[in-house]
């Protein structure tokens, strides 16, 4: 039996697939998936955004997941196998969050939920002519006894530096329009540190020392963190990985995590404006707080990459003009911005729903650099050219060189030169209006 599981790519601005010759963060999906699947199954994985998908090749299943307006190029590449009288399954956060019915019209079957129990029954009705239309996970799989992830299964020649490890799943906060809050429904959980390790030393040894940790929050549980980081310091690797603020008010946690090897870490801050925070549930993140904390970071050697929303429903026009200072005046070095995107399955996509608020079912708009709602202060065209003009202003030679030159955290050689590197790869999506990021 050949199985190929593929990680669709985004859409650009015009719904054309972005290709790019290296994936710099791999996700763990397909590797994991790979890990649980029995060894009489030949099985390949396959990322679009740097490979092409070989529809005329044989198979005999096909996987596809995805994530926000990835959910459409799923559907387009499970009609193309289809098309071909290949069986499609697809799964993932947007596909379990969504109705099944839209992912049912392209696939023959549909995982909802993590997938790490179901991927395994699933074949073994496939080979006994037996599939079912929808797997529904049946409870969260026992993350203290997840297997080693398939790395060697990955196109190395694809990859840049970093590769994906995961000490966490999920976040415990309630921000409405989170889809990892509703696809984890506000669970947070921790993998036992020596099987971690053990995966640590596999992405070593499968070509680099540089360590994405892909947990949605790993600063959550301070204990946790000080005996995982403690036991990251004689692997003598790299990381990154996001987190919330937090973090700022424990410097003994910042000083240990840069010995661990800690360089960067990405904080949702998502808006300066005290309102906004409010009608997404995110009060606690304090924005009169967001300057002290940042230098209180960079102060221990690690740099801040930041993520914003625009359009949020305390937003007016002042909103562009002050985000924009913002990110400059604390030299932000890899910031994100994304328009509000309401994605289904989250409470602010029921409300905006029942408020008829939205003005858009084209799920391949869900990109985050797109207006698919109506604001509440200002036009959709006026959110829209508003978002576009701070991410020109903000990579032009002139505020890169401003923003970056001026970093004060001790990131050594490599580190500096990849920060470099995304910024300028930021720069050429953003003159494609493509939303940086997104890949």
């Amino acid at each position: 039996m050949k199985a190929l599981l593929i990680g669709p790519t985004a859409l650009d601005y015009n719904g054309r697939p972005i290709k790019q010759r290296k994936l710099h963060l791999p996700g763990l999906t397909l590797p994991m998936l790979a890990a649980v699947t029995p060894p009489e199954v030949d099985i390949r994985l396959l990322s679009e955004t740097v490979e092409d998908i070989p529809f005329d090749e044989h198979w005999d299943l096909v996987g596809v997941t995805g994530m926000g307006s990835g959910i459409v190029r799923a559907w387009q590449i499970a009609d193309e196998f289809r098309k071909r009288g290949v069986t499609v399954v697809q799964g993932g956060i947007a596909a379990s969050l969504a109705k099944s019915e839209w992912s049912l019209e392209h696939a023959d079957a549909l995982v909802i939920g993590e997938a790490e129990d179901v991927w395994p029954k699933l074949l073994e009705d496939f080979m006994g002519n037996r599939l079912q239309k929808i797997y529904r996970m049946e409870k969260r799989p026992a993350i203290d006894a997840l297997p080693l992830p398939r790395y060697d299964l990955m196109n190395a020649s694809k990859l840049g530096v970093w590769r994906p490890v995961q000490a966490t799943r999920g976040c415990p906060f309630t921000c409405s329009y989170c889809s990892i809050t509703s696809f984890f429904t506000q669970s947070y959980r921790k993998r036992p540190i020596d099987q971690v390790i053990r995966d640590v030393r596999a992405a070593k040894r499968s070509g680099s020392r540089y360590i994405a940790f892909i947990d949605d929050n790993i600063g959550v549980d301070f204990d946790y963190c000080a005996e995982l980081w403690e036991a990251l310091i004689p692997e003598k690797i790299i990381w990154m990985s996001q987190c919330s603020l937090h973090i700022a008010e424990r410097p003994e946690m910042l000083e240990l995590a840069h010995r661990s090897g800690c360089r960067l870490l990405s904080f949702g801050i998502e808006t300066v404006n005290a309102n906004s925070l409010e009608t997404v549930d995110k009060v606690w993140n304090r924005p009169e707080r967001y300057e002290e904390a940042i230098k209180a970071i960079r102060k221990y050697g690690i740099d801040v990459s930041t993520e914003m929303i625009i359009g949020l429903d305390g937003d007016d026009d002042s909103v562009f003009q002050k985000t924009y200072d913002f990110i400059m005046d604390n030299q932000i070095t890899v910031p994100r911005i994304h328009i509000m995107t309401p994605i289904p399955g989250t409470p602010l996509y029921d409300e905006l729903i029942e408020k008829g608020r939205m003005v858009s079912d084209d799920f391949g708009r869900f990109s985050g650099g797109q207006v698919v709602y109506k604001p509440l202060n200002f036009s959709p065209d006026e959110l829209q050219k508003g978002y576009w003009r701070i991410y020109d202003k903000l990579f032009t030679l002139q505020s890169i060189l401003q923003r970056v030159g001026r970093n004060r955290a001790s990131l050594g050689l490599y580190m500096r030169a990849f920060i470099w590197g995304v910024n300028f790869h930021y720069r050429d999506h953003v003159q494609q209006r493509i939303c940086p990021g997104i890949v």
